[in-house]
């Protein structure tokens, strides 16, 4: 598994260039019909070529701080459509194959091939339309997702009993917002309507849990002061994500301590007043064993809630949420979390939920999740990396209001 997640993104370009061909083949087979058998079997290498030489040069774009441009995010987009395409294809044909060989066993029981024949021509039919409106369907649906789907913005209010919380607590407003990925994939304006929306829920305590930084190209000395504007009467509490790291995490912390006067907990914690009742957050810094998955053991949280008093509240910021039965085993009250991005791409099921692709790295892969009455919620995020795209998983910000943890024993 370890080997699968070094090699993702080899794997992923390998894959969307053997989908695009597949795709031309399904869409039009004739005039790949009409080349030679080396081009047709060099096909895929020659797009493998061109996708890979386009991620180099992004890549170097991007590091030379200079906009990639409308033109290469369009073909990034259908690259990316077509994955999409021939997963539903493949998922189709293989619907198609059970249906043909189910129906000429039952042709060759009742001995009567030319109804056999007849069925299969039907079968054919049926799947050829199927095929082609689902892929046309699935392109629609791309194109709603990388044009109104990741403008969708969603805040997420939730009212939780946290164990430890005295009266004091209650009405406590904790706004968390994270992965924010100032970047090519932010626009100043954007950032400027994030903060006030924020601002507008009147929180008494903001957290962000990681990834503010998206690259080493980040502009972060046109983009922090604008980050620097939210507002909460007991401040702005920040750790870093796997991304900051790559950004290049002394620089982040630096240009925040510099740029706004938040909070910058690295493996720190933290205490403040509600009401004269003392609230511990502990921020811990990102260290996943790899950029999909996150650590299930910090030995630095077991460090610090030795030195908290057992009958205090504690609040968690880890970026990556696999830390969590950790957490709710140590009696931490609330984890908040991020990284995941709801999977950024979901499918609606049954009672409501979403099934995501972060559900591939882990299992707490969106909203919340409650434990030995210990909760962690996990944000889908405000901004977004890789593809400009949200299905199902609009951008997020989540209120909290605290309430104290009697209200959980009236609940019980």
């Amino acid at each position: 598994m370890r080997a699968f997640f070094q090699n993702f993104f080899r794997l992923l370009v390998i894959t969307v260039s053997l989908s695009q061909w597949g795709l031309l083949w399904w869409l039009d087979p004739r005039p790949i019909r009409s080349l030679s058998p080396a081009v047709r079997l060099g096909g895929p290498l020659l797009i493998y070529s061109f996708n890979r030489w386009l991620a180099i040069r992004t890549q170097r774009v991007r590091r030379s701080h200079r906009s990639l441009g409308g033109v290469p995010r369009a073909y990034f987009a259908f690259a990316f459509t077509c994955l999409f395409c021939m997963g539903f294809l493949l998922a189709t044909g293989a619907l198609w194959l059970g249906a043909k060989a189910l129906l000429e066993t039952m042709a060759v029981q009742a001995r009567t091939t030319v109804a056999g024949l007849a069925i299969d021509s039907d079968v054919d039919t049926a799947f050829r339309w199927l095929a082609d409106a689902g892929t046309a369907a699935v392109g629609l649906v791309f194109v709603y997702g990388y044009s109104i789907g990741q403008r969708r913005l969603r805040i997420t209010h939730l009212r939780l009993p946290l164990r430890h919380c005295r009266e004091s607590f209650d009405g406590l407003r904790i706004v968390q917002i994270s992965d924010i990925h100032v970047g090519q994939n932010l626009g100043r304006d954007q950032l400027g309507r994030f903060v006030a929306r924020v601002n507008a829920l009147c929180p008494d305590l903001i957290c962000i849990t990681g990834d503010i930084a998206d690259a080493p190209s980040a502009d972060l000395d046109g983009f922090l002061p604008l980050l620097a504007d939210l507002r909460a009467a007991h401040g702005v509490f920040a750790i870093l994500g796997n991304h900051d790291h790559y950004a290049g995490a002394e620089r982040v912390v630096a240009a925040l301590r510099r740029l706004t006067p938040f909070t910058v907990l690295r493996d720190q914690r933290a205490v403040i007043a509600i009401n004269g009742q003392p609230l511990h957050i502990i921020g811990l810094d990102d260290r996943g064993p790899d950029w999909a998955r996150g650590a299930t053991h910090a030995p630095y949280l077991d460090a610090a809630l030795a030195e908290i008093p057992a009958d205090e509240p504690v609040l968690l910021l880890c970026h990556r949420p696999d830390i969590f039965p950790h957490a709710a085993a140590a009696g931490v009250a609330l984890t908040l979390s991020g990284h995941t991005h709801g999977g950024q791409l979901g499918i609606p099921w049954v009672n409501g939920r979403v099934r995501n692709l972060a559900e591939f790295i882990t299992r707490f892969d969106r909203g919340l999740f409650a434990r030995d009455g210990s909760y962690l919620y996990v944000n889908c995020g405000l901004g977004i990396t890789g593809q400009r795209i949200r299905l199902c998983t609009p951008r997020e910000i989540t209120l909290i209001d605290v309430q104290p943890a009697s209200a959980q024993a009236l609940a019980a």
